[in-house]
């Protein structure tokens, strides 16, 4: 008789990374400008490398396991914030992965959908039920994020809410105002996630301080991620902020030495550089409203955006055929569309002639 496996797993499939991935793998990548991952264009700050430089020759050496002087800098960077408030993780997904650990076996998790992938697969993993609600659609299309619609879908059964903030792929984003509001009207009972990954290109200079929200109340988790803004994505590593009981059992189920040495010294490095990063991500954002400017005057539909990419009504194919490669809408929920990263000056302008020679091709001006 054959070892038998838990029933859920059956509805998960082996990811399939983006094509650039493959291609990369395969020393093919090369000439492609790479705007598939929305990963930043630019490498890790120079403090960050000096940092990996520095501990490169201890890397025999189990680092710190409970990530002290990382815990301390993200305590200081976030008014208010104690080191205890403050979970670790490989990750922003492994801090979700503990956070959603911590609640009773079975029941339900209600998101946003189209959203971040891993969202349904943690369900699976968990032996919990996914329970999507549709984004609020904009001209026919996923566009929103339905906060009302999230909240009728809360039952008894609910043990949490994710809300991806920006919203991964559709880039929409409630306020904070919003997500206040939100928070307000969700039974105390339920645990409130709020994936941050992308917060440091959101343009709205009222959206600050939102780890506050998970000071105030004992059933919110705010986590984000050095994957992003940071530049850090192939180091692995992030952080999360929430109060009464969470830290502490998150602790607990975290993987001893999880967060391993080297990521551990270059985002500390890199989150001691925060105006740097915040100079890079206020480069995004002018490159965002770059990319969202050529593609209305070709023609084409996009979604507004606050996220460190855009999604826009243009085939994943003819952008590879300009040696573009791009994230193909179809697989997030989106067919005949893309997911754009936006990248450095010069692959954007590469996105930009793309767009316009296909305009032009078209008929549709520019």
């Amino acid at each position: 008789m054959p070892v038998p496996f838990r029933p859920e797993l059956d509805s998960l499939r082996t990811y399939v990374p983006p094509k650039s991935w493959r291609m990369a793998a395969e020393g093919r990548a090369d000439d492609y400008a790479k705007l598939t991952s929305n990963e930043l264009a630019f490498g890790p700050l120079p403090e960050a490398e000096a940092a990996l430089a520095e501990v490169l020759p201890r890397a025999n050496r189990y680092p710190d396991s409970h990530v002290s002087r990382l815990r301390q800098v993200v305590a200081d960077a976030n008014p208010g914030t104690e080191t205890s408030n403050v979970l670790v993780g490989n990750g922003s997904s492994e801090v979700l992965l503990n956070a959603l650990q911590l609640l009773p076996a079975g029941g339900e998790v209600v998101y946003p959908w189209p959203s971040f992938s891993l969202y349904p697969m943690l369900c699976a993993v968990l032996g919990m039920d996914a329970r999507p609600v549709p984004l609020t659609e904009r001209d026919g299309v996923p566009a929103g994020i339905p906060a009302d619609g999230i909240l009728s879908s809360v039952t008894d059964r609910t043990r949490a809410v994710i809300l991806c903030n920006p919203n991964n792929p559709s880039g929409a984003y409630l306020t904070l105002s919003e997500v206040r509001a939100f928070a307000e009207k969700l039974p105390e009972q339920v645990l409130l996630i709020l994936d941050e990954a992308y917060v440091e290109f959101v343009d709205d200079p009222r959206y600050q301080n939102s780890h506050a929200l998970a000071l105030e109340r004992e059933n919110v988790v705010v986590a984000r991620t050095f994957s992003k803004a940071h530049g850090l994505a192939g180091l692995r590593c992030g952080y999360g902020i929430a109060s009464g009981g969470i830290p502490d059992y998150a602790e607990r189920v975290r993987f001893p030495v999880s967060v391993n040495l080297a990521a551990q010294v270059a985002a500390t490095a890199s989150m001691l550089a925060e105006g740097k990063v915040r100079e890079r991500a206020r480069f995004v954002v002018g490159e965002r409203a770059r990319l969202q400017r050529a593609f209305g005057e070709a023609g084409l539909d996009s979604l507004p955006s606050q996220g460190n990419f855009v999604m826009v009504r243009f085939g994943a194919e003819e952008f590879e055929r300009t040696g573009i490669l791009v994230r193909e809408g179809g697989a997030l929920g989106y067919p005949g569309w893309s997911r754009v990263t936006v990248g450095n000056a010069e692959e954007n302008d590469r996105v930009v002639e793309a767009v316009g020679v296909s305009a032009l091709g078209a008929g549709r001006g520019v």
